[in-house]
């Protein structure tokens, strides 16, 4: 887990032909800290990044995509929040799991591409008892981001999981937009309600739509069941807009949307394979289980570029 400070941490940096940069920290979580293009403006990062944010990691985490593994939101028992049970045991695990606040290794670099992956430990394993290797690529391609991630059952037994990627974008994109001017292109899907406790879902068909960023969403938005798993933040008045696109993603079948504050910095779309407290109310096919040997793969990708 973490040993280093932030602020003594390394980054990397990933540059494409066209001038867009993506910097990660394979010792912060894995954590993509910036994606920035040229446009009209220049240099326009589509994630939203603060240096004091980062400096206060791992307590604070709003700002560029966090990877989510190997449980995304959060899970509890009666009487014991954050924990999980699985074989007649029970786990003490965090929100989001341990994967954003873990050490990833380097296993490949190039001036465009990173490869990075994380194995389990005796840290892991007191929390999640499963060998496990998971490994994500960044890969920029034109000026898109294309995000590649694997993960593997070594052990002898089925390994339960859950992942999804939590990224903040910036909104609004330039300082000639306008927060409240920007706004989310979804395709037909399911509105997915739940009570407080996140123990019933209940899903409502809703039709094509825009949703607003001055709408208040910091109870969490979720979403099912997408026609096309696409979505598009635009910012008008900026005149651009950041695609997110995870059709090659079969099992992140959700999306949570959710923002801080309607004043805040950051908009946050993100892809799931599962809804919050998903191994307790064990729903058939939510909580992935690989088999022994069996390999888990995933791949999206994003695009900040002129509004069409």
């Amino acid at each position: 887990m973490m040993t280093t400070s932030p602020s003594a941490t390394p980054t990397i940096q990933l540059n494409s032909s066209d001038g867009a940069l993506a910097v990660i920290a394979p010792e912060l979580g894995g954590w993509l800290l910036r994606y920035a293009r040229p446009t009209k403006h220049g240099l326009v990062d589509a994630l939203h990044f603060s240096q004091e944010i980062v400096d206060r990691y791992p307590k604070e985490m709003w700002a560029g995509n966090p990877l989510l593994f190997p449980m995304v939101s959060f899970n509890h028992l009666p009487g014991r929040e954050h924990h999980y049970a699985w074989g007649g045991r029970e786990f003490p695990l965090g929100q989001h799991g341990f994967g954003r606040r873990s050490v990833w290794s380097v296993v490949s670099r190039t001036d465009s591409a990173l490869t990075m992956e994380l194995a389990d430990g005796d840290a892991t394993r007191a929390v999640y008892p499963f060998a496990f290797l998971h490994r994500v690529t960044y890969r920029l391609d034109g000026g898109r981001l294309r995000f590649e991630q694997t993960v593997e059952n070594r052990g002898a037994e089925p390994m339960p999981f859950s992942t999804g990627i939590h990224p903040y974008f910036q909104v609004p994109l330039t300082p000639r937009g306008e927060r409240s001017r920007c706004f989310v292109k979804i395709s037909a899907c399911h509105r997915i309600a739940t009570d407080s406790r996140y123990e019933v879902f209940t899903a409502t068909p809703r039709a094509a739509s825009e949703l607003s960023v001055g709408q208040d969403v910091a109870h969490t938005e979720f979403f099912g069941e997408l026609s096309q798993r696409e979505l598009t933040l635009v910012d008008p008045a900026s005149e651009l807009e950041i695609v997110l696109n995870w059709q090659d993603a079969p099992q992140h079948r959700y999306c949570a949307i959710w923002s801080r504050a309607t004043d805040a910095p950051f908009y946050c779309l993100e892809p799931w394979t599962a809804l919050p407290n998903s191994f307790t109310r064990a729903q058939p096919g939510e909580v992935t289980v690989l088999a022994p040997g069996e390999v888990f793969r995933a791949a999206m990708w994003m695009e900040l570029r002129d509004a069409r």
